[in-house]
């Protein structure tokens, strides 16, 4: 799908709001070094910190509310990549504005 300048520029807006919670919840990285069932404790927090970052925005918006498996997706899809942080954000942003 092609988006227009302007829709691009929305989309990067809409971004920076998990952008900087998901800034603000690694700076708690090294208080979360454990490991619970199997996965880092600052990987769960983060996700889990995510997730409701993005059910508050849709709840704003008067949208439904998604489940924790469609940003452990988007995580997926951002994790490897150089600009993680900035992709998962962006991938965040993307499931604020959709329709699940």
């Amino acid at each position: 799908m092609t988006i227009t300048p302007h829709q691009l520029d929305q989309k990067l807006a809409l971004r920076d709001r998990p952008l900087n919670t998901l800034t603000a919840a690694q700076q708690e990285r090294a208080a979360r070094e454990y490991v619970t069932d199997g996965e880092l404790g600052w990987v769960i927090y983060e996700r889990k910190t995510m997730h409701q970052a993005v059910n508050a925005a849709r709840a704003e918006r008067g949208l439904t509310l998604v489940p924790i498996g469609a940003v452990e997706r988007v995580e997926s899809m951002a994790s490897g990549h150089y600009d993680y942080s900035s992709k998962f954000a962006l991938y965040c942003a993307e499931l604020i504005q959709e329709q699940p």
